[in-house]
Protein backbone atom coordinates (compact mmCIF):
# COMPACT_ATOMS: atom_id res chain seq x y z
CA UNK A 1 0.00 0.00 0.00
CA UNK A 2 1.59 3.21 -1.38
CA UNK A 3 2.18 5.84 1.75
CA UNK A 4 0.30 8.84 0.86
CA UNK A 5 0.41 12.44 1.88
CA UNK A 6 -1.95 15.34 0.99
CA UNK A 7 0.09 18.63 0.07
CA UNK A 8 -1.82 21.51 -0.89
CA UNK A 9 -5.29 19.54 -1.40
CA UNK A 10 -3.76 16.83 -3.23
CA UNK A 11 -2.77 12.84 -2.37
CA UNK A 12 0.96 12.17 -3.26
CA UNK A 13 2.66 8.96 -2.82
CA UNK A 14 5.65 9.74 -0.48
CA UNK A 15 7.61 7.35 -2.81
CA UNK A 16 7.01 8.41 -5.52
CA UNK A 17 9.91 11.46 -5.96
CA UNK A 18 8.87 12.95 -9.41
CA UNK A 19 5.54 12.94 -7.75
CA UNK A 20 6.32 14.99 -4.47
CA UNK A 21 8.92 17.43 -6.23
CA UNK A 22 6.01 18.32 -8.95
CA UNK A 23 3.85 18.83 -5.65
CA UNK A 24 6.10 20.72 -3.64
CA UNK A 25 6.83 23.22 -6.99
CA UNK A 26 3.03 24.04 -6.17
CA UNK A 27 3.64 25.00 -3.10
CA UNK A 28 6.64 27.27 -4.08
CA UNK A 29 4.47 29.08 -6.43
CA UNK A 30 1.58 29.53 -4.27
CA UNK A 31 4.46 30.85 -1.50
CA UNK A 32 6.01 33.16 -3.93
CA UNK A 33 2.61 34.87 -5.12
CA UNK A 34 1.83 35.63 -1.00
CA UNK A 35 -0.46 32.64 -0.49
CA UNK A 36 -0.09 30.27 2.23
CA UNK A 37 -0.21 27.07 3.26
CA UNK A 38 -1.74 26.07 6.14
CA UNK A 39 -1.08 22.89 6.90
CA UNK A 40 -0.31 19.83 5.04
CA UNK A 41 -1.91 16.00 6.80
CA UNK A 42 0.27 12.38 6.12
CA UNK A 43 -1.76 9.67 6.71
CA UNK A 44 -0.64 5.75 6.75
CA UNK A 45 -2.11 2.49 8.60
CA UNK A 46 -0.06 3.37 11.55
CA UNK A 47 -0.05 7.32 11.65
CA UNK A 48 -1.95 9.80 11.18
CA UNK A 49 0.34 13.59 11.19
CA UNK A 50 -1.03 17.29 10.46
CA UNK A 51 2.85 19.08 9.37
CA UNK A 52 2.59 22.92 8.78
CA UNK A 53 4.04 23.65 5.51
CA UNK A 54 4.25 27.37 5.77
CA UNK A 55 6.77 27.57 8.19
CA UNK A 56 9.42 26.49 5.68
CA UNK A 57 11.41 28.89 3.95
CA UNK A 58 12.01 29.11 -0.14
CA UNK A 59 15.23 27.87 0.12
CA UNK A 60 14.09 25.15 1.96
CA UNK A 61 12.00 24.06 -0.41
CA UNK A 62 14.27 24.56 -3.17
CA UNK A 63 16.69 22.34 -1.94
CA UNK A 64 14.33 19.99 -1.34
CA UNK A 65 12.33 19.96 -5.08
CA UNK A 66 16.60 19.57 -6.14
CA UNK A 67 16.93 16.39 -3.90
CA UNK A 68 13.81 15.29 -5.50
CA UNK A 69 14.34 16.31 -9.00
CA UNK A 70 17.84 14.23 -8.80
CA UNK A 71 16.19 11.19 -7.14
CA UNK A 72 13.54 11.21 -9.34
CA UNK A 73 16.48 11.56 -12.55
CA UNK A 74 17.68 8.20 -10.62
CA UNK A 75 14.75 6.23 -10.42
CA UNK A 76 14.18 6.97 -14.68
CA UNK A 77 17.41 6.13 -15.30
CA UNK A 78 18.72 10.01 -16.41
CA UNK A 79 21.80 10.85 -15.36
CA UNK A 80 22.45 14.62 -13.87
CA UNK A 81 22.86 17.17 -16.06
CA UNK A 82 25.78 19.26 -14.72
CA UNK A 83 26.04 22.89 -14.88
CA UNK A 84 29.57 22.91 -16.26
CA UNK A 85 28.24 20.69 -19.61
CA UNK A 86 24.86 22.55 -20.02
CA UNK A 87 26.88 25.87 -20.82
CA UNK A 88 29.57 24.82 -23.05
CA UNK A 89 29.03 25.61 -26.99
Amino acid sequence: MPNMVKIDGVLVDIDDPCALATALRGVRYKRISGGQIEESEIRSPVMHQRIKVASSTLAQLDAEIQRLDDLCRQKNGQCRVSRRWSLRY
